[in-house]
């Protein structure tokens, strides 16, 4: 009977590990395309099927509600399925449902959004999840550089789609991706998934993962950052288009600058001095989100409105990687549970507080007064962080 080494077994497990983390990571760019694409790829199905701006509507519609239903499903799958099954069973509905758009329906169109809606909303908490557990140590670096190669495939996408509108190849261009996505869910049938152990923990921090007024405040963190995230992203370009000195169609770039504001600040986030300071980081990019979404208020030219929201996405850029660490911290295995829930209310502010912008903004007549929202989303963020506790915040 043959002894094992342990210093070899150990280096095996780690290399697979960083095989693991490798996969994911390149998976997670094509999630970022894929979370993307609808609003670039609207204007091409709207041709297709001639459909009215109400019936294209429906495509956000359906894309969000099969999401939130992936999601809210993780609490049955992933303790039943594991990792692996989860995140491959969701690539290959991406894959299916991106196959799909190119049906010679609107009806079918429809359905193959919610297939792939499903999978994003497998794919996108899941990997957070996984990335949170197996990097216990260094989480906020570690779902950063995450949601940093997220961000490659979300800045990506608007250009991809453009170039392919150019040459007529949208139907090939929707192939390409969903043959992506399925690589990246065979790749991943290939890899080992597990995840270190958890520690056995005391009963005084269980009692404390127990805490409700804590879990509480990590929920409505979630809710309002993604919130205050789409609300700055979504509402962009309406604001410079609307800005008379705004050169004709460069409105539509502004966007670009608040995301790649966020990707270079999840970039720097590993290197960042305050990156052991959690509390002390969420709190210094909550200012600078308050900062640029204050000043976008002040400012009269195209070029202000792309520095205000740089600004602002540099600010926000560490906030979601740390959310999860946090809840990796508050719940520890429970988070494939109860993990589902945060996500589901991340999903469920994305959705309904830009559309406080919008209602705001059509009682005053006056897309500024709309944008006080995230405004006051970051203030109301600075204030739930006094009901984290010191464990949890770091």
């Amino acid at each position: 009977m043959g002894v094992t080494d342990p210093v070899q077994a150990t280096r095996q497990d780690a290399a697979r590990s960083r095989g693991a983390t490798g996969a994911i990571l390149a998976a997670f760019v094509v999630a970022g395309v894929v979370t993307t694409l609808l609003g670039p790829i609207l204007p091409a199905l709207i041709t297709r099927w001639s459909l009215t701006d109400q019936r294209a509507g429906l495509f956000f519609t359906f894309q969000f509600i099969s999401n939130l239903i992936g999601v809210v499903s993780l609490s049955a799958l992933l303790p039943r399925w594991g990792y692996k099954s989860t995140l491959v069973a969701g690539y290959f509905a991406i894959a299916l449902g991106l196959a799909g758009l190119n049906a010679s329906s609107q009806f079918g169109g429809l359905a193959a959004t919610v297939v792939w809606g499903y999978g994003l909303g497998l794919v996108l908490p899941a990997s957070n999840l996984w990335v949170a557990e197996a990097a216990e140590s260094r989480r906020v670096a570690a779902l950063s550089i995450l949601n940093f190669a997220w961000g490659i495939g979300a800045v990506a996408c608007a250009p991809l789609v453009l170039l392919a509108n150019a040459h007529a190849a949208i139907s090939w261009f929707l192939y390409g991706v969903a043959a992506a996505s399925l690589c990246a869910g065979l790749i991943l049938l290939t890899m080992r998934l597990g995840v270190p152990p958890h520690k056995k923990e005391s009963a005084e921090t269980l009692q404390r993962r127990a805490g409700t007024v804590s879990a509480i405040a990590l929920g409505a963190l979630f809710y309002l950052y993604v919130g205050a995230e789409n609300s700055v992203a979504g509402w962009a370009a309406a604001l410079a288009k609307r800005m008379a000195a705004t050169p004709s169609h460069l409105w539509a770039l502004a966007p670009m600058f608040f995301w790649a504001g966020l990707l270079a600040g999840r970039a720097f986030v590993p290197a960042n001095p305050l990156r052991k300071r959690e509390r002390m980081l969420v709190i210094v990019g909550l200012l600078m989100g308050l900062a640029g979404t204050g000043l976008v208020l002040l400012t009269r030219t195209f070029w202000g409105v792309a520095a205000c929201v740089t600004v602002t996405g540099l600010g926000f850029a560490a906030i979601y990687p740390v959310l999860v660490a946090w809840m990796a911290k508050q719940f520890g295995e429970r988070a494939r549970r109860v993990g589902n829930v945060l996500f589901a209310l991340a999903a469920l502010g994305g959705a309904t507080l830009p559309w406080l912008v919008g209602f705001f903004s059509t009682r005053e007549g006056d897309l500024r007064a709309g944008l006080l929202v995230p405004v006051a989303l970051c203030v109301l963020m600075l204030g739930c962080l006094v009901w984290i506790p010191k464990w949890v915040a770091g």
